[in-house]
């Protein structure tokens, strides 16, 4: 098995659109680290992280259940570190979403394969 840290994923947002930050690929396991959020707007704005399981539909009775973040507020010209673990099998996705098309978002770890 090979261990490769890295920059698993980097986006930036499309105002309150999900979209993918990083999908695991197949015959592989990743460990998210640490996430970072940049606002470079002139407005603070609001971003949501959700980790959505390899199969699953998004939809809206089955988003809420995804979101480990939902509308945590990033100030103006700020950044916000997020350090806590999230394992994720083959397939799974890690996806954000913001308020603004001025936030930044990086996903920094480890992929297993």
């Amino acid at each position: 098995m090979a261990n490769d840290y890295k920059i698993l994923g980097q986006i930036t947002s499309t105002a309150n659109t999900l979209s993918n930050v990083y999908v695991v690929p197949v015959s592989s396991a990743a460990v998210v680290n640490s996430i970072h959020i940049v606002n470079t707007g002139v407005a603070n704005a609001s971003y949501s992280i959700a980790v959505i399981p390899s199969g699953q539909t998004i939809g809206a009775t089955t988003l809420p259940r995804f979101f480990v973040i939902r509308g945590s507020v990033i100030p103006t010209a700020d950044s916000a570190q997020l350090d806590f673990p999230i394992t994720l099998p083959a397939g799974a996705v890690l996806a954000a979403n913001a308020s603004s098309a001025t936030v930044q978002i990086s996903a920094f770890g480890l992929e297993v394969s």
